[in-house]
């Protein structure tokens, strides 16, 4: 049966999708889909046309959630053999005897990386490689060194590359381009959501859609303009405070897009050392009133106070010195002194105490408060009245009780909608309000009041997904009535049965927080079929995947009720994220458009310079062409090079540890030329020859080694069996070191006044060096329990005389004290009968010189 058939045989692939799948089967390329086309989809179908025993397929990119996604859904299609997982806890033996086998496989980049240098896997009988993810493609990382490796000995298996960020494709100079020399691909297939098919496919089959724009209250828009004159005035001091950061995304339209901190972090952050802390300042006042801003339309008005008011406290109490500027929130700006500021104080204090706190802002006591306003959000309204509106539906009768499901932006948003439905808005709005006033204790009166009106709504009941203290307002012998929502954390789900309209049930559950909450949602749509469907908050990706959902399903009644505040930022961030998506697909078509792809790009030629490994010195690089090239010795300008001859076209070897494939330097090296070996070392990371041994650190590695005591053990063991150990501290390009620049500069007298004799030691030295140093290499003292040691025992012989719990409540480590027991007081012989036991249950143990 060709692919064709096939898909003609497949229930539910839509127009596009069946185009695209047909593209990529019959040739090698890189996709690139709107974000919510179902992306998934496509992966699945591909993944079902490789799932058999005769294919050797591996699938990169794949987070845990995704696999097992991927793999429910292939079992669920009754695909079998499903695909396999390799993790750590297969052995060796086992990896051959399943790769043999043949099949689908998602493995981790690590485990392959070896596998393939190790020849493990037979290379040249892999059908081809599943790249996910694509646009996390780099030149160093990981997935690019199994691409090259495979693409190296197999020229006839096929590579295969998903994304559905066509962002991340427009960001830095000529990324597409970059991805797919990574992946050693031609082709590039776009398909944005204005490409001719996707709306051919959608325009026969698109759902109701009920647009409903909500006017932001009045109290509300001084909130709203307030927010945006402060986030443009801190905006003009950054640029005219730094001219690291490109100006293009200093603009109020960049500031209230979602991936505005991210790109600001990227721009910075090689030199993050460098910038003034009134530029740090400047980025952290901006992030703080971008969250007052996702607040106002998301949040209570009782919230947004205590935010609000939050900022102003700390910074009239503390000043400049409230927080640290390093710290993620760092410290309060002068934005705060301006009469915007003061506006939005008073406005958001007016929304919970009404108008009259305009004259009491200044006048109120600590004690005494304003009559609560409470102004409720408008949108939880609606979002009642649209419920209300879904439980009188005529259509109830003849399809059902309806399901109906409430999308938010977060847990805390679904959370504080669950309660608005269950008690009401003056009700939720008046316990926050108690607990922002501190209140010791509960009047039990207005306790039994708050009961007595939620007992009024009637049949109302609650479920959460997740194991919270939630109180259920109605039996236990109902809950097996209702949906159950399997492996669901963070929704709710509401029946609302009163008599009077038909019984519902209402799923509430957010689209972001979670890494899985993408599929999740599909899950939801897919189960429980709900006929009305109501976006709380505006997401670009869950607004497609509805698209998705009603095409695959066209006879299924499907309702939309978008709910959108009118003239507000939220509605501009919406749009804006349309407009972004679209330019950068447009920047996309044009650059495929004048992309230069030579012919050799897929690697399939024997000699391909993508593949070439060069191992001739970079010293010598200008004066040869491969690596048996020779130097002339007629040159004069070769400087101090040595003479040399006849390059030797034998490849050096390093032998590197298994756990180093990580990082990106065994990539380099092999590039370079030089073949690797992976082992498991015991001593070093990498073995250059039989006399040097490098142990590689990155920076926080090196700070954790440095405080916990393991880098003088590892360098005492490569010491002990290498004549030439090496450390090798590796910086991130990408992050800015440096040593603390706000420390006293030494003085010069005071430094040669300090000798070997001196007694001028700080607290912190003035200890024995010779007991110290012999305390130190004790069984179970390290260097984190050292001075706890010496500052609780007066000396070695008291030591000696403590027993095991004393030693543990000293130290604050069992194991420790134990070993450090046992060496004190075990007698010669014990010790020997130890040691000799511990070196013949090792087998591998060989004596070096």
């Amino acid at each position: 049966m060709s692919i064709e058939d096939k898909l003609m045989n497949s229930s539910g692939i839509l127009q596009y999708e069946n185009e695209i799948i047909l593209q990529l089967y019959h040739e090698d390329g890189l996709l690139i889909l709107a974000r919510g086309l179902g992306l998934e989809r496509i992966f699945c179908e591909m993944m079902k046309l490789y799932c058999a025993e005769h294919n050797l397929v591996f699938i990169l990119g794949c987070t845990d959630a995704e696999q097992n996604y991927f793999t429910e859904q292939l079992i669920s299609d009754g695909i079998d053999p499903p695909p396999r997982v390799i993790t750590a806890d297969i052995s060796i033996q086992e990896r051959k005897e399943l790769y043999i086998q043949g099949g689908l496989f998602f493995v981790t980049a690590r485990i392959l990386t070896v596998d393939l240098l190790t020849n493990r896997i037979p290379i040249d009988l892999i059908t081809g490689l599943l790249v996910y993810r694509a646009h996390r493609i780099a030149d160093s990382s990981s997935e690019s060194f199994i691409v090259r490796l495979y693409r190296d000995k197999n020229k006839t298996g096929f590579i295969k590359g998903f994304s559905d960020s066509s962002l991340d494709f427009t960001r830095g100079y000529n990324q597409l381009d970059c991805v797919m020399k990574n992946l050693f691909l031609r082709h590039a297939f776009l398909y944005p959501r204005f490409h001719v098919t996707v709306r051919s496919t959608f325009e026969h089959c698109s759902p109701d859609v009920i647009e409903l724009q909500v006017p932001l209250t009045l109290l509300m828009t001084d909130i709203q303009v307030s927010l945006m004159e402060l986030i443009s005035a801190c905006l003009q001091e950054l640029r005219s405070s730094t001219t690291w950061i490109d100006h293009d995304l200093l603009t109020v339209d960049q500031s209230i897009l979602n991936s505005f901190d991210r790109l600001i972090r990227l721009q910075l952050q090689p030199i993050w050392n460098q910038i003034s802390i009134r530029t740090k300042q400047l980025i952290n006042d901006i992030k703080t009133l971008r969250l007052f801003v996702l607040h106002l339309t998301q949040y209570d008005c009782v919230t947004f106070y205590n935010a609000v008011q939050a900022i102003f406290i700390n910074e009239k109490l503390y000043g400049s010195r409230g927080k640290n500027i390093h710290s993620p929130q760092g410290s309060t700006g002068s934005w705060l002194y301006l009469p915007a500021a003061e506006r939005l104080l008073m406005a958001s204090k007016c929304r919970v105490f009404g108008e009259v706190a305009k004259k009491q802002i200044q006048q109120v006591k600590d004690d005494e408060e304003p009559v609560a306003k409470l102004e409720e959000n408008p949108k939880l309204k609606l979002v009642s009245d649209v419920l209300q509106e879904i439980r009188e539906n005529d259509d109830n009768k003849l399809l059902g009780p309806p399901v109906t499901l409430v999308v938010c932006a977060e847990d805390r948003t679904c959370s504080q909608l669950k309660q608005y439905l269950l008690l009401g808005g003056r009700i939720m709005l008046e316990r926050l309000l108690e607990q922002t006033l501190n209140a010791s204790t509960v009047n039990e009166t207005s306790k039994e009041s708050e009961t007595k009106q939620t007992t009024e709504k009637k049949g109302k009941k609650i479920r959460t997904t997740t194991d919270t203290n939630e109180e259920i307002s109605n039996d236990s012998a109902n809950i097996d009535k209702k949906p159950d929502i399997e492996g669901i954390e963070g929704g709710y789900v509401i029946e609302d049965d009163d008599g009077s309209t038909s019984p519902s049930t209402t799923i509430v559950y957010p689209f972001s927080g979670n890494i899985d909450n993408h599929f999740i949602l599909g899950k939801i749509l897919l189960k429980y079929r709900p006929r009305f469907i109501i976006l709380y908050d505006a997401s670009l990706t869950f607004v497609r995947q509805l698209e998705v959902f009603k095409a695959t399903n066209p006879e299924h009644p499907l309702r939309i009720y978008f709910l959108l505040y009118g003239k507000s930022i939220e509605e501009q961030r919406y749009l804006l994220s349309v407009k972004k998506e679209k330019e950068a697909f447009e920047n996309l078509v044009r650059e495929k458009a004048s992309m230069v792809i030579p012919e050799e790009r897929e690697g399939r030629d024997e000699y391909n310079p993508l593949l070439s490994r060069d191992a001739t010195p970079a010293n010598q690089q200008a004066y040869g062409t491969g690596a048996t090239s020779t130097i002339d010795q007629s040159d004069t300008r070769r400087g101090g090079i040595m003479h040399m001859t006849t390059i030797s076209i034998n490849r050096p070897k390093i032998i590197v540890d298994m756990r180093e494939f990580r990082s990106e330097l065994p990539s380099l090296i092999w590039k370079r030329g030089i073949d690797i070996e992976p082992v498991t070392l015991e001593v070093g990371d990498y073995i250059l020859t039989p006399e040097i041994c490098i142990e590689r650190k990155s920076v926080s590695d090196l700070i954790g080694s440095l405080n916990n005591g393991r880098l003088y053990q590892q360098a005492l063991q490569m010491t002990r069996f290498y004549k030439k150990p090496m450390l090798l501290i590796e910086f991130d390009q990408k992050q800015a070191f440096h040593l603390a620049r706000d420390r006293e500069e030494p003085d010069t007298k005071s430094a040669m006044l300090v000798t070997a004799e001196s007694d001028l030691l700080d607290d912190d030295e003035r200890y024995n060096t010779v007991a110290q140093d012999f305390l130190i290499r004790m069984p179970g003292v390290t260097f984190k329990n050292y001075k706890l040691i010496m500052n609780n025992v007066e000396n070695l012989r008291v030591l000696s005389q403590l027993s095991e719990n004393q030693l543990t409540t000293i130290m604050g480590n069992s194991k420790q004290a134990s070993l450090l027991y046992n060496f004190i007081h075990k007698q010669k012989g014990d010790l020997v009968l130890d040691i000799k036991s511990k070196v013949t249950s090792n087998s591998t143990w060989k004596k070096r010189r």
